[in-house]
């Protein structure tokens, strides 16, 4: 491993070092009393090269055998602190009209990223964030420029233990993947997206309309609003025809990307600094 970093912080009046050193695109930092890995299991696969290609569930749980191999580390005590977890796709339309219209995640709106335009991040908590963006623009030599990325990065680890899974070992069984899959769908139906290629009212397609939804006294106005929109668009609209590929894309052909970073700590400290 290489070294990376090293600095002091204050707790309780003592100051403590802590020292990174990276390996790949894992990043070990110790502490007083434990170590912290960081990075992408999926870059890791690749060499520490990307995450644009399809990294089925078979890969992820062979690459952390890898990973605890390496460093001799005891899965059972390697605890989830943050989580990130996507799907890669092909949407019938081109990648940047489908970023265009992506307007809210819940009720907030999807923020364009100050990295590239065809980015968008719903920061909807501490809890929570939910990004959508064209991986082909960030990988245009590892996979289709129409690639289309939607994931979930979990920002507190009340809510991985919503999902079952604590530990790295819990990452290494299967079943435990099918939590994470159902998440995804449930974060893409909380979408909302403009879909033009319909005829619908205009109100629906005015970001205007939506904002006063939210700020009306009956909270519940949004959603009603959102439901009724989906159901004037009818079956086969945009929104159901991106969550139907989204459903194939994980079970049929099992390439659900998860996890691609994980953050975790263990009160291991068997790696020599």
């Amino acid at each position: 491993m290489e070294f990376h970093s090293k600095y002091e912080k204050r707790y309780n009046d003592v100051v403590y070092e802590i020292i990174t050193r990276k390996y790949k695109n894992l990043f070990f930092s110790k502490h007083q009393s434990r170590l912290e890995i960081s990075g992408s299991i999926h870059y890791f696969f690749n060499d520490g090269l990307h995450n644009a290609n399809d990294f089925y569930v078979e890969d992820c749980i062979e690459t952390i055998y890898c990973i605890q191999n390496l460093f001799n580390l005891d899965l059972e005590k390697c605890f989830l602190v943050n989580l990130e977890y996507g799907v890669n796709i092909l949407p019938s339309i081109p990648i940047s009209k489908l970023i265009l219209n992506l307007i809210y995640h819940e009720r907030h709106p999807f923020i364009r990223s100050t990295e590239h335009n065809e980015y968008r991040i719903s920061r909807n908590s501490k809890y929570k964030q939910v990004k959508a963006y064209a991986k082909g623009v960030q990988f245009p030599q590892f996979c289709n420029p129409n690639t289309f990325r939607f994931e979930v990065k979990t920002g507190q680890a009340k809510f991985i233990k919503k999902l079952g899974i604590l530990t790295l070992k819990g990452l290494t069984n299967p079943d435990n993947y099918n939590a994470l899959l159902i998440s995804l769908l449930k974060e893409w139906n909380n979408v909302l997206l403009f879909d033009k290629s319909r005829c619908t009212d205009d109100k629906f397609l005015s970001t205007h309309f939506w904002e006063e939804t939210i700020l009306a006294k009956n909270r519940n106005k949004f959603c009603l609003q959102k439901k009724l929109y989906y159901k004037k668009l009818g079956a086969d609209n945009l929104h159901t025809s991106i969550r139907n590929i989204i459903e194939r894309k994980t079970k049929y052909l099992k390439s659900v990307h998860i996890p691609t970073i994980i953050e975790v700590e263990t009160a291991q400290v068997k790696i020599l600094f």
